[in-house]
Protein backbone atom coordinates (compact mmCIF):
# COMPACT_ATOMS: atom_id res chain seq x y z
CA UNK A 1 0.00 0.00 0.00
CA UNK A 2 2.93 2.05 0.78
CA UNK A 3 4.46 1.47 -2.19
CA UNK A 4 1.50 2.02 -4.55
CA UNK A 5 0.72 5.93 -2.60
CA UNK A 6 4.40 6.24 -3.44
CA UNK A 7 4.57 5.48 -7.15
CA UNK A 8 1.19 7.45 -7.58
CA UNK A 9 3.10 10.39 -5.58
CA UNK A 10 5.96 10.55 -8.04
CA UNK A 11 3.49 9.72 -10.99
CA UNK A 12 1.96 13.06 -10.03
CA UNK A 13 5.07 15.06 -9.43
CA UNK A 14 6.53 14.05 -13.01
CA UNK A 15 2.99 14.94 -14.62
CA UNK A 16 3.21 18.11 -12.91
CA UNK A 17 6.83 19.08 -13.94
CA UNK A 18 5.24 17.52 -18.02
CA UNK A 19 3.01 20.03 -17.79
CA UNK A 20 4.57 22.90 -16.43
CA UNK A 21 7.87 21.99 -18.93
CA UNK A 22 5.23 21.98 -21.56
CA UNK A 23 3.65 25.22 -20.51
CA UNK A 24 7.01 26.98 -19.98
CA UNK A 25 8.03 25.98 -23.65
CA UNK A 26 4.41 27.26 -25.00
CA UNK A 27 5.57 30.43 -23.90
CA UNK A 28 8.85 30.72 -24.99
CA UNK A 29 7.72 29.54 -28.37
CA UNK A 30 4.82 32.27 -28.80
CA UNK A 31 7.45 34.68 -27.72
CA UNK A 32 9.78 33.87 -30.25
CA UNK A 33 6.61 33.66 -32.44
CA UNK A 34 5.76 37.04 -31.92
CA UNK A 35 9.45 38.76 -31.86
CA UNK A 36 9.89 37.27 -35.37
CA UNK A 37 6.48 37.70 -36.98
CA UNK A 38 6.84 41.16 -39.51
CA UNK A 39 10.21 39.38 -40.60
CA UNK A 40 8.81 35.76 -40.88
CA UNK A 41 5.20 37.47 -42.74
CA UNK A 42 7.76 39.70 -45.28
CA UNK A 43 9.93 36.16 -46.06
CA UNK A 44 6.87 34.32 -46.61
CA UNK A 45 5.82 37.46 -48.72
CA UNK A 46 9.45 37.13 -50.66
CA UNK A 47 9.31 33.13 -51.01
CA UNK A 48 12.44 33.74 -48.54
CA UNK A 49 11.18 31.01 -46.11
CA UNK A 50 7.90 28.68 -46.48
CA UNK A 51 4.19 29.44 -45.29
CA UNK A 52 4.47 26.71 -43.06
CA UNK A 53 6.88 28.64 -40.54
CA UNK A 54 4.21 30.98 -39.53
CA UNK A 55 1.92 29.78 -37.38
CA UNK A 56 -1.33 28.27 -38.12
CA UNK A 57 -0.42 27.27 -41.51
CA UNK A 58 0.73 23.68 -41.39
CA UNK A 59 -2.97 22.80 -43.71
CA UNK A 60 -1.92 21.48 -47.03
CA UNK A 61 -3.88 24.09 -48.89
CA UNK A 62 -1.39 27.12 -47.23
CA UNK A 63 1.45 25.05 -48.79
CA UNK A 64 -0.20 24.73 -52.37
CA UNK A 65 -1.26 28.70 -52.44
CA UNK A 66 2.08 29.00 -51.93
CA UNK A 67 3.77 26.89 -54.27
CA UNK A 68 1.15 28.49 -56.82
CA UNK A 69 2.76 32.00 -55.71
CA UNK A 70 6.27 30.79 -55.69
CA UNK A 71 6.05 29.49 -59.59
CA UNK A 72 4.19 32.55 -60.96
CA UNK A 73 6.83 34.86 -59.20
CA UNK A 74 9.27 33.65 -60.57
CA UNK A 75 7.71 32.27 -63.73
CA UNK A 76 7.52 36.60 -64.15
CA UNK A 77 10.73 37.19 -63.10
CA UNK A 78 12.32 34.92 -65.80
CA UNK A 79 10.00 36.23 -68.26
CA UNK A 80 11.30 40.23 -67.60
CA UNK A 81 14.52 39.12 -67.29
CA UNK A 82 14.22 37.16 -70.97
CA UNK A 83 12.85 40.34 -72.46
CA UNK A 84 15.40 42.62 -70.68
CA UNK A 85 18.20 40.37 -72.18
CA UNK A 86 16.82 40.68 -75.61
CA UNK A 87 15.89 44.05 -75.93
CA UNK A 88 19.14 45.93 -73.92
CA UNK A 89 21.64 43.46 -73.26
CA UNK A 90 22.18 42.46 -76.59
CA UNK A 91 22.41 46.11 -78.09
CA UNK A 92 25.34 46.67 -75.71
CA UNK A 93 29.05 46.39 -76.59
CA UNK A 94 30.77 43.05 -76.76
CA UNK A 95 32.13 42.88 -73.54
CA UNK A 96 29.60 44.61 -71.63
CA UNK A 97 26.89 42.43 -73.16
CA UNK A 98 28.75 39.54 -71.60
CA UNK A 99 29.65 40.39 -68.04
CA UNK A 100 25.85 42.04 -67.74
CA UNK A 101 24.56 38.85 -69.31
CA UNK A 102 26.66 36.52 -66.89
CA UNK A 103 25.47 38.84 -63.93
CA UNK A 104 21.43 38.52 -64.88
CA UNK A 105 21.98 34.74 -65.54
CA UNK A 106 23.47 34.39 -61.66
CA UNK A 107 20.95 36.18 -60.33
CA UNK A 108 18.51 33.93 -62.26
CA UNK A 109 19.91 30.91 -60.58
CA UNK A 110 20.36 32.38 -57.52
CA UNK A 111 16.69 33.30 -56.89
CA UNK A 112 15.89 29.34 -58.14
CA UNK A 113 18.32 28.06 -55.29
CA UNK A 114 16.22 30.00 -52.89
CA UNK A 115 12.80 28.89 -53.58
CA UNK A 116 13.90 25.61 -54.49
CA UNK A 117 15.18 25.92 -50.81
CA UNK A 118 12.39 27.18 -49.46
CA UNK A 119 9.96 24.59 -51.31
CA UNK A 120 12.32 21.84 -49.71
CA UNK A 121 12.02 23.39 -46.33
CA UNK A 122 8.38 23.63 -46.07
CA UNK A 123 8.89 20.68 -43.02
CA UNK A 124 12.18 20.86 -41.78
CA UNK A 125 12.37 24.98 -41.32
CA UNK A 126 9.27 24.90 -38.96
CA UNK A 127 11.12 22.03 -36.64
CA UNK A 128 14.44 24.80 -36.91
CA UNK A 129 12.43 27.14 -34.35
CA UNK A 130 11.29 24.51 -32.28
CA UNK A 131 14.87 22.99 -31.53
CA UNK A 132 15.85 26.53 -30.82
CA UNK A 133 13.65 26.94 -28.27
CA UNK A 134 13.90 23.42 -26.81
CA UNK A 135 17.74 23.66 -26.72
CA UNK A 136 17.34 27.33 -25.36
CA UNK A 137 15.66 25.84 -22.30
CA UNK A 138 18.07 23.02 -21.98
CA UNK A 139 20.77 25.68 -21.00
CA UNK A 140 18.96 27.85 -19.78
CA UNK A 141 19.30 30.62 -22.20
CA UNK A 142 16.93 33.82 -22.44
CA UNK A 143 15.30 34.84 -25.44
CA UNK A 144 15.99 38.45 -25.11
CA UNK A 145 13.21 40.39 -27.78
CA UNK A 146 14.91 43.60 -27.67
CA UNK A 147 17.96 42.46 -28.78
CA UNK A 148 17.04 40.28 -31.60
CA UNK A 149 14.29 42.60 -33.08
CA UNK A 150 16.89 45.50 -33.27
CA UNK A 151 19.13 43.49 -35.23
CA UNK A 152 16.60 42.29 -37.39
CA UNK A 153 15.51 46.18 -37.94
CA UNK A 154 19.04 47.25 -38.76
CA UNK A 155 19.61 44.73 -40.95
CA UNK A 156 16.09 45.72 -42.86
CA UNK A 157 16.69 49.14 -42.63
CA UNK A 158 19.91 48.75 -45.14
CA UNK A 159 18.20 46.60 -47.43
CA UNK A 160 15.06 49.61 -47.18
CA UNK A 161 17.90 52.07 -47.75
CA UNK A 162 19.61 49.91 -50.88
CA UNK A 163 16.19 49.24 -52.61
CA UNK A 164 14.84 53.59 -52.53
CA UNK A 165 18.53 54.46 -53.31
CA UNK A 166 18.49 51.96 -56.28
CA UNK A 167 15.18 53.00 -57.57
CA UNK A 168 15.64 56.49 -57.70
CA UNK A 169 19.35 56.29 -59.31
CA UNK A 170 17.80 53.28 -61.58
CA UNK A 171 15.49 55.50 -63.08
CA UNK A 172 17.72 58.36 -63.39
CA UNK A 173 20.30 56.68 -65.15
CA UNK A 174 17.77 55.45 -67.82
CA UNK A 175 16.92 59.06 -68.72
CA UNK A 176 13.02 58.56 -67.13
CA UNK A 177 12.31 55.67 -70.16
CA UNK A 178 9.69 53.94 -68.24
CA UNK A 179 9.96 49.86 -69.66
CA UNK A 180 14.00 50.44 -69.59
CA UNK A 181 13.64 51.35 -65.82
CA UNK A 182 11.15 48.42 -65.07
CA UNK A 183 13.21 45.70 -66.86
CA UNK A 184 16.48 47.10 -64.87
CA UNK A 185 14.74 47.00 -61.54
CA UNK A 186 13.36 43.60 -62.29
CA UNK A 187 16.94 42.18 -63.74
CA UNK A 188 18.52 43.90 -60.89
CA UNK A 189 17.06 45.38 -58.19
CA UNK A 190 14.57 42.56 -57.21
CA UNK A 191 16.77 39.88 -57.03
CA UNK A 192 19.35 41.11 -54.66
CA UNK A 193 16.22 42.62 -52.32
CA UNK A 194 15.36 38.61 -52.54
CA UNK A 195 18.66 37.23 -51.89
CA UNK A 196 19.15 40.26 -49.17
CA UNK A 197 16.24 39.04 -47.13
CA UNK A 198 17.37 35.65 -47.22
CA UNK A 199 20.54 36.56 -45.98
CA UNK A 200 19.02 38.42 -43.00
CA UNK A 201 18.16 34.73 -41.69
CA UNK A 202 21.49 33.72 -42.26
CA UNK A 203 23.25 36.36 -40.48
CA UNK A 204 20.23 35.92 -37.55
CA UNK A 205 21.27 32.79 -37.14
CA UNK A 206 25.38 33.18 -36.96
CA UNK A 207 24.88 36.03 -34.66
CA UNK A 208 22.41 33.68 -32.59
CA UNK A 209 25.11 31.25 -32.28
CA UNK A 210 27.50 33.87 -31.52
CA UNK A 211 25.18 35.05 -28.55
CA UNK A 212 24.71 31.24 -27.13
CA UNK A 213 28.33 30.29 -27.91
CA UNK A 214 29.16 33.47 -25.13
CA UNK A 215 26.77 32.42 -22.81
CA UNK A 216 28.85 29.14 -22.41
CA UNK A 217 31.76 30.60 -22.38
CA UNK A 218 30.88 32.89 -19.30
CA UNK A 219 28.83 29.64 -17.69
CA UNK A 220 32.16 28.07 -18.20
CA UNK A 221 34.50 30.74 -16.54
CA UNK A 222 32.35 30.97 -13.55
CA UNK A 223 32.24 26.93 -12.98
CA UNK A 224 36.17 26.98 -13.09
CA UNK A 225 37.21 30.13 -11.80
CA UNK A 226 34.89 31.38 -9.76
CA UNK A 227 32.85 28.12 -7.95
CA UNK A 228 34.66 26.99 -5.26
CA UNK A 229 34.29 23.53 -6.24
CA UNK A 230 34.10 23.15 -10.09
CA UNK A 231 32.10 20.17 -11.53
CA UNK A 232 32.88 17.69 -13.66
CA UNK A 233 29.38 17.11 -14.96
CA UNK A 234 28.40 20.93 -15.52
CA UNK A 235 31.99 21.05 -17.51
CA UNK A 236 30.76 18.34 -19.52
CA UNK A 237 27.64 19.83 -20.01
CA UNK A 238 29.06 22.99 -21.40
CA UNK A 239 31.09 20.98 -23.72
CA UNK A 240 28.07 19.30 -25.24
CA UNK A 241 26.44 22.89 -26.00
CA UNK A 242 29.47 23.89 -27.81
CA UNK A 243 29.24 20.44 -29.81
CA UNK A 244 25.88 21.22 -30.63
CA UNK A 245 26.44 24.59 -31.18
CA UNK A 246 29.56 23.67 -33.86
CA UNK A 247 27.24 21.07 -35.46
CA UNK A 248 24.40 23.70 -35.75
CA UNK A 249 26.49 26.29 -37.58
CA UNK A 250 27.94 23.62 -39.68
CA UNK A 251 24.63 22.46 -41.00
CA UNK A 252 23.57 26.63 -41.33
CA UNK A 253 26.65 27.04 -43.40
CA UNK A 254 26.05 24.03 -45.73
CA UNK A 255 22.14 25.32 -46.02
CA UNK A 256 23.16 28.62 -47.24
CA UNK A 257 26.51 27.31 -49.34
CA UNK A 258 25.01 27.36 -52.55
CA UNK A 259 23.32 30.89 -52.20
CA UNK A 260 26.65 31.73 -50.72
CA UNK A 261 29.17 30.89 -53.90
CA UNK A 262 26.62 32.59 -56.35
CA UNK A 263 26.81 35.86 -53.98
CA UNK A 264 30.29 35.58 -54.09
CA UNK A 265 30.58 34.74 -57.86
CA UNK A 266 28.14 38.00 -58.48
CA UNK A 267 30.35 39.96 -56.08
CA UNK A 268 33.06 39.37 -57.75
CA UNK A 269 31.90 39.84 -61.46
CA UNK A 270 30.19 43.32 -60.51
CA UNK A 271 33.16 44.38 -58.14
CA UNK A 272 35.55 44.00 -61.55
CA UNK A 273 32.81 45.31 -63.82
CA UNK A 274 32.80 48.53 -61.88
CA UNK A 275 36.78 49.01 -61.78
CA UNK A 276 36.66 48.28 -65.57
CA UNK A 277 33.84 51.22 -65.91
CA UNK A 278 36.25 53.45 -63.73
CA UNK A 279 39.28 52.78 -65.85
CA UNK A 280 37.22 53.53 -69.09
CA UNK A 281 36.04 56.22 -67.56
CA UNK A 282 39.56 57.67 -66.80
CA UNK A 283 40.34 56.72 -70.15
CA UNK A 284 37.48 58.39 -72.33
CA UNK A 285 36.56 61.12 -69.85
CA UNK A 286 33.26 62.13 -72.27
CA UNK A 287 31.72 58.49 -71.08
CA UNK A 288 31.44 59.62 -67.66
CA UNK A 289 27.78 60.05 -66.79
CA UNK A 290 26.96 60.92 -63.20
CA UNK A 291 23.54 58.34 -62.29
CA UNK A 292 25.13 55.63 -64.09
CA UNK A 293 28.82 56.04 -61.44
CA UNK A 294 26.27 56.22 -58.55
CA UNK A 295 24.19 53.36 -59.79
CA UNK A 296 27.08 51.12 -59.84
CA UNK A 297 28.88 52.13 -56.61
CA UNK A 298 25.23 51.40 -54.53
CA UNK A 299 25.25 47.87 -55.97
CA UNK A 300 29.02 47.84 -55.31
CA UNK A 301 28.46 48.75 -51.88
CA UNK A 302 25.32 46.24 -51.28
CA UNK A 303 27.68 42.87 -52.63
CA UNK A 304 30.74 44.30 -50.42
CA UNK A 305 28.38 44.41 -47.50
CA UNK A 306 27.00 41.02 -48.37
CA UNK A 307 30.22 39.78 -48.57
CA UNK A 308 31.84 41.18 -45.38
CA UNK A 309 28.71 40.07 -43.19
CA UNK A 310 28.75 36.79 -44.47
CA UNK A 311 32.14 36.84 -43.41
CA UNK A 312 31.98 38.67 -40.28
CA UNK A 313 29.33 36.72 -38.60
CA UNK A 314 30.98 33.91 -39.34
CA UNK A 315 34.46 35.35 -37.70
CA UNK A 316 32.21 36.40 -34.96
CA UNK A 317 31.50 32.66 -34.12
CA UNK A 318 35.14 32.16 -34.39
CA UNK A 319 36.32 34.50 -32.22
CA UNK A 320 33.70 33.62 -29.38
CA UNK A 321 35.56 30.17 -29.38
CA UNK A 322 38.30 31.59 -29.80
CA UNK A 323 38.38 33.19 -26.03
CA UNK A 324 36.48 29.57 -24.75
CA UNK A 325 39.61 27.85 -25.70
CA UNK A 326 41.73 30.49 -24.32
CA UNK A 327 39.33 30.00 -21.09
CA UNK A 328 40.17 26.34 -20.82
CA UNK A 329 44.19 26.31 -21.95
CA UNK A 330 44.60 29.05 -19.02
CA UNK A 331 43.00 26.74 -16.12
CA UNK A 332 44.94 24.14 -14.69
CA UNK A 333 43.97 21.62 -12.65
CA UNK A 334 47.15 18.95 -12.27
CA UNK A 335 46.55 15.62 -10.99
CA UNK A 336 42.34 15.48 -11.01
CA UNK A 337 39.43 13.91 -13.00
CA UNK A 338 38.36 17.51 -14.03
CA UNK A 339 41.85 18.04 -16.04
CA UNK A 340 41.60 15.06 -18.01
CA UNK A 341 37.79 16.45 -18.66
CA UNK A 342 39.22 19.88 -19.77
CA UNK A 343 42.04 18.34 -22.04
CA UNK A 344 38.97 16.60 -23.98
CA UNK A 345 37.44 19.80 -24.44
CA UNK A 346 40.14 21.24 -25.68
CA UNK A 347 40.78 18.65 -28.13
CA UNK A 348 37.73 19.18 -29.72
CA UNK A 349 37.31 22.55 -29.49
CA UNK A 350 41.19 22.31 -31.56
CA UNK A 351 39.34 19.50 -33.78
CA UNK A 352 38.86 21.02 -37.13
CA UNK A 353 35.40 19.88 -38.38
CA UNK A 354 35.15 22.82 -41.22
CA UNK A 355 32.17 24.26 -39.99
CA UNK A 356 33.06 27.51 -41.75
CA UNK A 357 33.72 25.99 -45.32
CA UNK A 358 31.01 26.55 -48.04
CA UNK A 359 31.42 24.89 -51.36
CA UNK A 360 34.63 22.67 -49.88
CA UNK A 361 37.03 24.97 -50.53
CA UNK A 362 35.99 28.58 -49.69
CA UNK A 363 36.87 29.22 -45.62
CA UNK A 364 34.54 32.15 -43.94
CA UNK A 365 36.85 34.37 -42.31
CA UNK A 366 38.15 37.44 -42.86
CA UNK A 367 41.29 36.26 -44.96
CA UNK A 368 39.13 35.27 -47.68
CA UNK A 369 38.73 38.82 -48.89
CA UNK A 370 42.73 38.77 -49.54
CA UNK A 371 42.08 35.82 -51.60
CA UNK A 372 39.11 37.84 -53.31
CA UNK A 373 41.23 40.46 -54.03
CA UNK A 374 43.82 38.26 -55.73
CA UNK A 375 41.88 37.30 -57.71
CA UNK A 376 40.46 40.66 -58.95
CA UNK A 377 43.71 42.15 -59.67
CA UNK A 378 44.18 39.09 -61.93
CA UNK A 379 40.42 39.38 -63.79
CA UNK A 380 40.45 43.41 -64.06
CA UNK A 381 44.20 41.89 -66.15
CA UNK A 382 42.23 39.94 -68.70
CA UNK A 383 39.14 42.25 -69.34
CA UNK A 384 42.24 45.43 -69.96
CA UNK A 385 43.62 42.42 -72.06
CA UNK A 386 40.51 41.94 -73.70
CA UNK A 387 38.88 45.49 -74.03
CA UNK A 388 42.76 46.36 -76.34
CA UNK A 389 42.52 43.35 -78.46
CA UNK A 390 38.29 44.01 -78.73
CA UNK A 391 39.39 47.58 -79.84
CA UNK A 392 42.65 46.58 -82.25
CA UNK A 393 40.00 43.77 -83.84
CA UNK A 394 37.23 46.82 -84.06
CA UNK A 395 39.61 49.31 -85.90
CA UNK A 396 41.60 46.61 -88.38
CA UNK A 397 37.97 46.06 -89.15
CA UNK A 398 36.81 49.25 -89.90
CA UNK A 399 40.11 49.84 -91.96
CA UNK A 400 39.37 47.32 -94.13
CA UNK A 401 36.07 48.02 -94.52
CA UNK A 402 37.16 51.70 -95.83
CA UNK A 403 39.94 50.33 -98.17
CA UNK A 404 37.35 48.01 -99.84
Amino acid sequence: MWSSNKLQTKRAKLKAWSSSHHQQYMERFQQLNNTLHWFLLISVLANTLPITILPGCLNRFYRLLHLCWMIFAYGCFSLVCYWEYVLVTLQRVSLDRYLNAIESGIYVIHIFIIMLLTWQGRKWMPKVLKDIVESDMERVYPIDSKRTKKFIMLQLLLVSIFTCLAFVFDIWSKSGVFLRSILSINNYVMPNIISSLSFIQYYLLLQGIAWRQRKVTENLEWELLQSLNPRIAEVQRFRLQHTNLTKFTKLVNRTFQYSIVLLFVGCFLNFNLVLFFLYQGVENPDLADLAKWLYMIIYLSMHLGKVFSILYFNHNIQNEQSKCLALLNGVSCTGSDLQETINHFILQMRTNVRQHVVGGVIVLDLKFITALLVASADFFIFLLQYDVTYEALSKSSQGNTTKT
